[in-house]
Order: structure tokens, then sequence, then C-alpha cells
């Protein structure tokens, strides 16, 4: 009498005794688990027999007469590293230390290992005592073999950048993957790529040439363009023009793109081999596990050599522009000695005749006739303090400083002293702070002074009670030194034009400045790298400030003048 079809969908199992006819239910499951290749086991404990399913058989690559159903003939296939690691978890497990759940490697039929995940109850009596162990055995070699790819790959590249990262990664990479050629290359340019450079090769587990090539009509060409590719086989049939192909003798080809964080591809991470590509999926999963990290190097790398080009270009660009000045500066200083060599000889001789005329012939002159003779004089004079202050500015842009410790205290003193010798101001009162102390050019310091005194001179000249002060103060982190006067002062509109070389100040009081004494005293300060400023109102004086590097600050900056 046959039995009625069991609907498996209405089934609800929740116990043995909810099966209504449980020897085809098992041989349901038994045929579910064989088509899944699940292998299927019950070890009968206290008799020391192993059952098997059909799959188990196939899995260990046996023939069921072959087998005695021992425990100790299952061992005896493992590999025999695994072998203690195994008997120890199955008795973790009898012991109900743990849950059986292990990964061995067996003797595959075709050579070599195959890896299978274990896992399985324990069933006990009433006492405790493990009576049985029933589980399952299931083929886990592709999985471990790409956990083992990929921490073959990570150790190989571990602590690795720049080239060396990309040398490593396509040294592992062959390896793990047991093919001869690996290699990293870099497209450009990187808008429409043309072309791609190899910047790390391997060849049968060595160090390759860097090569070149085009990527018309090569399996490269099809990466950039759309992706991941592979040709499992018969590679040089389907790119019949890619001579690299036919140098290496390959039979497949895989690579994946390489992408900036825009998306933007700038290279390529490939392997090549001989003979047909196996494990396809595996590989392509491996190389674009390490395709980011590689991305990511890549990009920096080729950042970095922009900056360099970017810095060779500017270095070439500030070479040429120091050039150009040390020749201008040599043009000026051929300038300045053609004013002062050719000009000053007819000027002397113009004052020279010209005193001549004032001494011998002013009484046959009428009064017309001598003041032209004065104006002329007059003009001539100027002129050559004109010319001498146009030598005297070129020639504080093309000395080289010679940096020491300057008292400015005492060169002030000196210089008021000659001063007041030469044009008494009569009620004068001069404070200077002591040990006013800063690392300059000597000579240039007394110019600077000498030039912002003679200014206050001036301007100091109406007044009834004169006052000259010279004193330092900090200003954030600068130190400045500070020249007052309480002489007539100035407009401060007119400050634009006051360090102008040959440019005329009128004072309040009627005082008409001109020359280049304030323009010779910036330029000093520039020459050391400092500044200066002026505070004025009229009727209320005027205030120069002047500020200097720090000596260790000055001596690096005057390092990379180009004199």
């Amino acid at each position: 009498m046959n039995m009625p079809a069991l609907d498996f969908s209405q089934l609800q199992i929740t116990a043995t005794a909810d099966l209504p006819n449980t020897g085809e239910i098992a041989d349901a499951l038994l045929s579910a688990t064989h088509s899944a290749g699940l292998g299927v086991f019950v070890w009968d404990i206290p008799a020391g027999r192993l059952l098997w399913n059909e799959a188990m058989y196939e899995l260990y690559g046996l023939d069921p007469a072959s087998f005695s159903g021992k425990a100790s003939d299952w061992l005896a296939l493992l590999h025999a590293e695994d072998l203690p690691r195994v008997a120890a978890d199955v008795g973790a497990a009898l012991s109900g230390e743990r849950p059986y759940d292990t990964v061995f490697r067996v003797q595959a039929p075709l050579g070599g290992w195959r890896y299978l995940k274990g896992t399985a109850f324990v069933e006990r009596d009433a006492s405790g005592q493990a009576v049985r162990m029933a589980g399952i055995n299931q083929d886990v070699t592709t999985t471990e073999r790409f956990n083992a790819a990929v921490d073959a790959v990570r150790a190989g590249t571990a602590d690795q950048v720049s080239h060396g990262y990309f040398e490593s990664l396509v040294r592992s990479l062959a390896e793990a993957l047991g093919v001869r050629y690996a290699f990293v290359a870099e497209v450009y340019p990187r808008e429409q790529p043309t072309h791609a450079r190899a910047i790390a090769l391997c060849v049968d587990g060595k160090m390759g040439e860097p090569l070149v090539y085009a990527l018309a009509g090569t399996p490269c060409a099809n990466v950039v363009s759309g992706g991941f590719c592979i040709y499992p086989q018969a590679v040089q049939a389907q790119f019949p023009d890619d001579q690299l192909l036919v140098e290496m003798r390959a039979e497949c080809y895989l690579g994946v793109p390489l992408r900036a964080a825009d998306g933007t591809v700038l290279g390529l991470l490939e392997v090549l081999d001989n003979k047909p590509a196996e494990a396809c999926e595996e590989t392509r999963k491996l190389l674009e596990l390490f395709a980011g990290r590689a991305s990511a190097e890549l990009e920096r790398l080729q950042r970095e050599a922009e900056i360099q080009r970017l810095n060779a270009e500017l270095e070439a660009r500030v070479a040429a522009r120091t050039d150009d000045l040390r020749r201008t500066m040599r043009e000026l200083e051929a300038f300045t000695y053609s004013v002062s060599h050719d000009l000053n000889p007819p000027l002397r001789a113009i004052l020279g005749f010209g005193q001549i005329l004032r001494e011998d012939y002013r009484p046959h002159l009428d009064a017309a006739g001598g003041d032209y003779l004065d104006r002329t004089l007059g003009a001539a004079e100027r002129m050559g303090r004109l010319i001498d202050d146009l030598v005297s500015l070129s020639k504080i842009s093309l000395r080289p400083l010679g940096i020491g410790k300057v008292n400015l205290t005492e060169l002030a003193e000196e210089i008021v002293a000659d001063l007041q010798a030469r044009q008494p101001r009569a009620g004068l009162v001069f404070e200077a702070a002591p040990h006013l102390i800063v690392h300059a050019d000597p000579g240039l310091m007394r110019i600077l002074l000498d030039c912002l005194l003679r200014n206050a001179w001036q301007f100091i000249a109406q007044v009834e009670s004169p006052h000259i002060s010279l004193a330092a103060q900090q200003v954030g982190e600068r130190r400045e030194i500070l020249l007052r006067d309480n002489g007539c002062g100035f407009d401060p509109q007119a400050i634009d034009r006051l360090f102008a070389p040959f440019q005329n100040l009128d004072s309040q009081g009627g005082f008409t400045g001109s020359g280049t004494g304030l323009a010779i005293a910036q330029r000093i300060a520039l020459r050391h790298h400092g500044g200066i400023r002026a505070e004025s109102q009229p009727g209320e004086g005027a205030c120069f400030a002047f500020w200097l590097p720090p000596a260790a600050e000055l001596m690096a900056l005057l390092a990379g003048d180009p004199l």
C-alpha cells in the first residue's frame, strides 16, 4: 500500500514525534544536504563507529568500501599539522567545554589539500555522558584560500609606502595567486588616458624593468573604460594587436582600475599567466580588495610628484629672477658710477668758474647779472647733492652687510653733537634711552640715524624749545626704535610720498624738505629686512619708528639674499 506524499510546505517540525514518517523525512533531508554538497555524519561514541552519507565520501575522496568507519581511521585522513588541534576540538565538544566547530585539511582527489569545516552537536544520556555526535562537513577551500591569500598579501605589504608598497604588492599578489606576472601601472594623460607606465612589475617572483605601452588594442584599455575585466583563457586571440601579450606568452588576464577620490582612473592593477585562470571570482575579489589602498597610494605619489614639479619650476623661476636681479644691480652699479664719474667733472667746472665770476667779476655785473649767477651756482650745488644722494641710494642696495652689535644711543649722541656744532639749535633738549642695542650693519645704522636726525633738525628750526628723543617700544613681537621731535610736523596725507626719493615735503611752518634722506633711511631698514613708518600732525611734531629682525632671523634672511 502506497503512503500519500508529504506536503513539506505545511510541515512544522519541532520534535521527532511531529514526523509522520521519519524515514521519508530523513531520506529527503539527506538528499537535500547531498545536493548542497554537505556531508552528514553520525558518530556512535560507545561503539566507536562513524556513519556517513554519500556526500561525506565525496568530500574525502573515498570509496565507501574502503573506509572502516572507525573514528581513528577518520583522524588519519587529516593533515598532520591539523590533527592535534582537531583532536583537541573533539575532546572539548565531548566534555561540554565548547561546541564542535573547526576547519581542517584533507587530501584532495586531484592532489593538494582541501579545506573542510566541521560542525556538530553532542547527544548525551540521562547521566550526561556523551553517546552520540552528529553534524556536517562542508568544503570551504575557496574561502580559506582567499583568506590565506589576503593574509599573505597584507603581511607582504605591511609598513610599506610609496614605490616600496607597489613592489611588495605585486610580488605578494603573484605569489599568493601563483601567476607569472603582476604589475601596477599608471595611465596618462589623466583626462583621456592613451598610454600606461608600469611603476612596479613582478615577473616570476622578481622585479622587472619599467615599461611604457599604448592602451589602444589591449585589455588594459577595457579596464580603463569599463572597470574590472577578466579573460580567463586565449587572451592573445582576443587582442591580436597587443604585442606585449605575445612577448609575455600570456594565456589569461585579470585587471581592475585604480581610481582617484573623484572617480578618475589613475592606473591599473593587473595579473597575467601562461595558463588559463582558475578561481577567477576569488582573484577579482582579491584585486579589488587591494585596489583601494593602491589607488590612495598612487594618488598620493602623483600629488607628491606634482608638488616636486611645481617646486622645481618655482626654484627655476627664483634662480632666473635672481640672475636678472644680479644683472640689474650690476647695471645699476655701472650707471651710478657713470653718473658720478661723468657728471661731476663738468659740474665742478661750472661751480669753479662760477666762483671765479663771483669773486673777481661781481663788481662788473649789474643786479640782474649777480642774481642770475647766484641762481646758477645754487642750482649747480643742488645738482651735486642730488648726484651724491643718487649714488648713496644705489650703494645701499648693492653693498653686502657686515652684521654686528650697534649701540644706537652712542651713535645718536655723536650725530646730535656734530649737528649742534654745524647748525646750532638754541635750547635743544636731546634725550636717548640708555643702551639701545641692535644687530645690524654699523655703517648703515649711522647713515639711517643721521638721515632721521637731520630731518628732525630741519623741522625744529622754528621751535622755541626744541626737543628730540630716542627710545624703544615693544609692538607685539616686534621691537621698534622711536625718534620723536616737537617740530612743526607735516600733513599725514603726505606720508605716501614721504619716503620717495627727490620729493618735496611742505611743513606747516613753511619749511620745504627735499632730497633723499628719508628714502635712504627706508632703504637701509628694508636692506636689513626691517621697515620704517612715520606719524605726524601739523604743529604736533613727528615720530619715525623703524624695526629690524632679531639677530638669528636676520642672518638667515641675509643668507638668502642674491648679493
